[in-house]
């Protein structure tokens, strides 16, 4: 017995050291061993599948992943791509899922062929490539010519690369509670608000490479494609745990950019400053992958480029919203820009037709990101922004209101107005309910924000143009002591007041949800507590200053002669209308609801609510067609008026 334990120790020992010691060609695993040995298993598996033993050939497929091609899959993600890993990786899990799913035995074994080749095809990379090396435990000096130690790494930006992948799991955990549009808008907050606009990409850049960058971005769009193609959740996780550690290798010597601190109180935590250079060449690059496809001869997915560009870009980068609340005339220059190019494919524009309207794209779009700027807004910008949003999205709101009190006033039915108050603050309470529901509850997507809008404005315009019609076909009377004295109250019965109610609601409802939005946006570009009060102050000063436009408006409304009142107003109500019903247009063809037809000799008039589309120009041809024929109508009743009256006298 004490002869045979060292005898037993020593056998051990050198068991364990032929075991473990690399020699030679030993240092790294047997590539090709492997490989052929996972191609003989998935060769089984496949016989199995055709002889009819589904259970063995799907043990078979597990067995070939974790027995043998994990110990390849290291190696493929450092000397190919942790992608390329990942799909080959996926493959196995799509091979057993066909097989319990009893698809024909030629789509497993033609699925089977594809994994073997594109495992065998790694090979030469494998070969040439770096060996596997673990690294020294902690205290141990590593050997001679072994690499440094790694650069330090930024806690600013290990908390940023944290919070990516936390936003990707938690997509992952949404998209497999059945919620796939919900999950697919934060994997692109997670591209937006954790990737570009925290500054990373902008690092990543500036001291690594552009190419790093397009490759990390195209990660992005690859793991956001799983969750519209409906791929498994557990590729999305998977995904997200690759491109993290892809993220995680570039930070080690990354420094911060200029200005920025790892750290601040949270009152002094600057509001994140966003690369909007970086998402106007995300744009232009969409639009030239479009026009690529477009050129090879597949317009309809040119146009569902496009069309997504604008939405998964430009609006929920945060641009379209940060230029609304600045300047809303830029903004929808910029929109017009998305709808033009699509336009112009779906009238098989030529070559140089395209290449002029990127051209004028890029232009605006460069304008953008100089008035945009790359830093925080001063209390005294977000204060006129402020002001300005309030004044800018009420005033049209206080036309129609004013109007219509004004109307009620000088008719004798003062009574009535709480109706129209009442309107007034359901309006801005469903307003607020609205931008809320759209923002947190619901996440709408941009696309159903734009259809709501584009929904609101077409049935105000119809509302509109009806009450015109009843204001100026008042107006053609030619006894107003009667009219006032006998008819307005009958006129007032509950179904015109219903429609007075609706005409004011709409147009209240219509812009207040939009300002609440705006509001959103802007207090998310405060700095400080100090721009915070800013902002209210600005909404504060604004709404004295509508209190102000309505009390004049409806002072020298009250003062015109009944006829000219009326007049004017159903002229304005008409007015409106038009207006809406081009812009409600424009919202679902920006909603990809319509898909434009182009008229390229119309202009474009966004006051009016001309734009040079075919979808925006029909309904406004409906309106002056529809004023026509009441103008007709009017004559001639006023005309058969005029002979009765003629008549009447004559008789007498």
């Amino acid at each position: 017995m004490f002869l045979r334990l060292p005898i037993i120790r020593l056998v051990a020992a050198i068991l364990f050291a032929a075991l473990v010691a690399p020699s030679g060609a030993q240092a790294q695993l047997d590539y090709r061993d492997l490989m052929t040995r996972v191609e003989s298993v998935l060769r089984e598996a496949g016989a199995d599948y055709a002889a009819g033993d589904a259970d063995s050939a799907r043990n078979k497929v597990q067995s070939g992943y974790f027995e043998l091609f994990e110990n390849l899959e290291g190696p493929i993600r450092v000397n190919v791509s942790a992608a390329r890993a990942f799909e080959l990786e996926a493959e196995f899990a799509e091979i057993r899922k066909m097989i319990i799913e009893g698809v024909a035995v030629s789509q497993v074994a033609a699925r089977i062929d594809t994994q073997i080749a594109g495992i065998w095809a790694t090979l030469p990379a494998l070969e040439q490539g770096v060996v596997l090396r673990a690294e020294p435990a902690a205290g141990e000096s590593p050997a001679a010519g072994a690499p440094a130690a790694p650069a330090p790494v930024e806690p600013h930006w290990q908390s940023v690369v944290a919070k990516i992948g936390e936003m990707i799991a938690e997509a992952a955990t949404v998209y497999e509670a059945g919620d796939s549009e919900r999950a697919r808008e934060m994997l692109l907050a997670a591209q937006f608000e954790g990737y570009k606009n925290s500054l990373l990409e902008s690092a990543v850049r500036r001291f690594r490479s552009q190419k790093a960058d397009a490759a990390f971005n195209a990660e992005f769009s690859r793991i956001i494609g799983l969750a519209r193609d409906g791929k498994p959740a557990r590729m999305i996780a998977a995904s997200g745990t690759v491109l993290v550690d892809e993220l995680n290798d570039v930070l080690p010597g990354l420094p911060l950019l200029d200005g920025m601190e790892a750290a601040k109180t949270a009152d002094q935590q600057q509001a994140p400053i966003r690369d909007w250079g970086g998402v106007s060449d995300d744009v232009m690059a969409e639009i030239d992958a479009a026009i690529a496809t477009y050129q090879g001869g597949d317009p309809g997915a040119a146009i569902s480029h496009v069309q997504n560009s604008y939405f998964d870009v430009f609006e929920f980068s945060g641009m379209e919203q940060a230029l609304a609340v600045r300047d809303p005339a830029m903004k929808t220059t910029l929109e017009a820009h998305f709808s033009r190019i699509v336009g112009l494919m779906r009238a098989s524009a030529t070559p140089g037709d395209l290449a002029s309207g990127r051209a004028a794209m890029q232009a605006d779009f460069d304008s953008a990101v100089t008035f945009l700027g790359g830093g925080t807004e001063t209390p005294w910008a977000l204060f006129v922004y402020a002001l300005i949003i309030i004044l800018r999205e009420g005033f049209e709101a206080i036309l129609i209101v004013t109007a219509i009190i004004t109307y009620l006033v000088k008719t004798g039915n003062r009574d009535k107005l709480p109706v129209i108050y009442n309107s007034v603050m359901v309006a801005l309470a469903l307003s607020a309910l609205t931008a809320v529901l759209l923002k947190l509850v619901f996440r709408a997507s941009a696309a159903s924000q734009e259809v709501l809008e584009g929904a609101t404005m077409l049935l105000a315009a119809v509302v509109l143009f009806s009450m015109s019609y009843w204001l100026i076909s008042k107006a053609e009377a030619a006894k107003w002591v009667d009219y006032i004295k006998g008819t307005v109250d009958r006129s007032l019965g509950s179904g015109s007041l219903k429609a007075l109610w609706f005409a004011s609601f709409l147009a209240v409802y219509r812009e207040g949800a939009e300002t609440v939005l705006f509001y959103q946006a802007l207090v998310a570009d405060a700095a400080t507590m100090s721009g915070i009060w800013a902002i209210i102050a600005g909404f504060a000063a604004g709404s004295v200053g509508l209190i102000a436009v309505y009390a004049i408006m409806r002072s020298g409304a009250l003062k015109l002669p009944i006829r000219p009142f009326f007049m004017a107003t159903g002229l304005l109500l008409y007015l409106m209308a038009f207006v809406f019903a081009g812009k409600g247009m424009m919202e679902l063809i920006e909603g990809k609801v319509i898909t434009p037809t182009l008229i390229a000799w119309l202009p474009e008039i966004p006051a009016l609510g001309i734009y040079p589309y075919l979808a925006t120009l029909i309904p406004q041809l409906l309106l002056v067609l529809a004023a026509l024929f009441a103008l007709v109508v009017l004559r001639r009743r006023a005309g058969t008026k005029a002979e009765q009256e003629d008549t009447g006298m004559g008789k007498a």
